[in-house]
């Protein structure tokens, strides 16, 4: 009987859901007549496959949610508005067979990475595996404070005060050492804060609830300087306000399909207001005679559908890279003065060969496995992503189960999920780069906290 209440209860969250995703995709119906039946066809079976993978998330909130979804809307309903109407990123066209073969690259990912994730054995495997906990010390939270405020003062000390809320002053970095250590600084305030948040929401008692609530909004004002929403990239925001939405408040806030709900809206209203900003200010946004374009998807950002075609065209011609795009990933901390051993980025190698003017492309990780190995690299990179998603949504909500501590993947979890489309948008070199700066302080905190310290210095 309480099976069947809970089931009944499930349907009206799906079908909101479903309802939500139609209104979406009729906005999308434009002239289908453009493209031919086998076309059509595989856009919609890609895009049943893809609603399936996403009504069968059990998880309010989820590394495997966002897998779908970046699906769904970058490489299926924006490329077939796209294509209906006639338009192509750059006026670089794909062939029909392009785009057939990109369509079944597609789906060979969504199906082996619903597989790996899926698998009925990895629960009890994961199981056995205990989570590292950060410290639980008034001096490491201290830390947490005094190195958030150290890290401002260096951001304004290098880039001046006034340029930190200034769009192309506040974000530049060049060279591998330049942008770890930009992102190190920018995500040192939010990770702190985060793990003051998750704290506060175990109710772990550390300092008295008014300290620890100053303390914390000393944190925020930190992160807002340096992360100020219309300076920096649309990504690293997006990342850093999302990860401390979930680290403020309980996950069962997002019960049902409340999350998908908001991305979705995120995804109509909020992303193209953000877009708006990077040409316009905020006095001629709120001045009457600016109209705000909700279906701005005709344009350059959403390319991602075109590069999976275009590195098809490139392997075509040139062949596999047999890992050395891989290789560059590896070693993304050696810099190019040290060791040349790094190529360029998959999108840029693309652009240069194919003598596109614009060489920063974005190279989505279906073609980042494609340029690499082939249908096999989609395989496996498919199997692998799903493998680390179900690991981290799986062993997040595990652990908040635990009151007591705070773990370092319920951190990495609650950021993780809005770095995942920029890393799934690609290129995987620069980004992958910059995932690993924004969560370098983190990696210190826990080398530092397993290391065996002499008296004062040891974390816990």
């Amino acid at each position: 009987m309480n099976s069947l209440k809970l089931k009944r209860k499930a349907v009206i969250p799906n079908l909101l859901l479903i309802g939500a995703l139609f209104v979406y995709v009729v906005t999308f119906l434009n002239n289908p007549s453009r493209l031919s039946f086998t076309i059509y066809i595989t856009f919609f079976i890609n895009f049943a496959l893809v609603v399936f993978g996403i009504l069968k998330s059990e998880m309010p909130i989820s590394l495997n949610k966002i897998n779908w979804y970046f699906f769904l809307i970058f490489l299926v309903i924006i490329p077939f508005y796209q294509l209906s109407s006639g338009y192509a990123p750059r006026n670089l066209y794909l062939t029909e067979n392009e785009m057939l073969f990109t369509n079944i690259l597609i789906f060979l990912w969504c199906i082996t990475y619903y597989f790996s994730y899926n698998l009925r054995n990895t629960e009890k495997r994961l199981k056995t595996r205990q989570g590292s906990t950060l410290p639980k010390s008034k001096f490491f939270y201290i830390f947490l404070l005094v190195v958030s405020v150290t890290a401002l003062a260096y951001a304004i000390v290098t880039t001046g005060f006034a340029n930190l809320f200034i769009r192309g002053k506040a974000d530049s970095a060049d060279g591998t050492f330049g942008i770890l250590v930009f992102f190190l600084v920018r995500s040192t305030p939010p990770l702190s804060l985060a793990i003051y948040l998750w704290t506060i929401k175990k109710k772990i008692r550390i300092f008295p609830t008014h300290q620890i609530y100053l303390m914390s909004f000393i944190l925020f004002a930190i992160t807002f300087i340096l992360n100020y929403p219309v300076s920096l990239s649309r990504f690293l925001v997006g990342s850093v306000y999302l990860g401390l939405i979930i680290s403020l408040f309980d996950i069962t806030l997002f019960k049902g399909k409340r999350f998908d709900v908001f991305l979705i809206f995120s995804i109509v209203i909020i992303f193209p207001i953000m877009y708006a900003f990077k040409f316009y200010t905020v006095e001629q946004i709120l001045s009457p005679s600016y109209t705000l374009e909700i279906n701005n998807y005709n344009s350059v950002d959403f390319d991602a559908y075109q590069m999976i075609g275009r590195t098809i065209r490139f392997v075509e011609r040139y062949g596999y890279q047999y890992g050395r795009q891989l290789r560059s990933v590896i070693f993304f901390f050696v810099p190019r003065e040290i060791w040349d051993i790094k190529g360029d980025p998959s999108g840029e190698l693309v652009a240069k060969i194919q003598n596109v003017s614009f060489t920063n492309l974005s190279s989505p990780i279906v073609a980042e496995g494609f340029i690499d190995f082939g249908a096999f690299g989609v395989v496996l990179y498919g199997v692998l992503f799903g493998k680390a998603a179900k690991y981290f949504d799986y062993k997040t909500y595990e652990y908040i189960k635990d009151s007591d501590h705070v773990y370092f993947t319920e951190i990495i979890f609650s950021f993780v999920i809005g770095f995942l489309v920029y890393v799934y948008r690609g290129a995987l070199q620069p980004t992958f780069l910059r995932l690993m700066g924004f969560f370098l302080f983190l990696m210190l905190i826990y080398v530092i906290s397993k290391c065996h310290l002499p008296g004062r210095l040891k974390l816990k």
